[in-house]
């Protein structure tokens, strides 16, 4: 019986990836908000809510 040896690579980056996230208000065009882990649902997974208005955040990549 011959033995089959498995060999793991790591994959490493030489640079550090960033996603910087930006909340804008639906509503009244705000940006500025408040992260909760009890507003957390599936249209809001980060929890963000206005501070202005409390209505859910819209998240953009920049």
């Amino acid at each position: 019986m011959q033995k089959v040896q498995l060999r793991q690579t790591w994959w490493r980056f030489k640079d550090t990836i960033k996603v910087y996230l930006y909340f804008k208000c639906p509503c009244c065009s705000g940006s500025q908000y408040r992260t909760s882990q009890f507003d957390i649902s599936v249209n809001n997974p980060h929890g963000a809510k206005c501070i202005f208005c409390k209505s859910a955040m819209k998240a953009q990549a920049c």
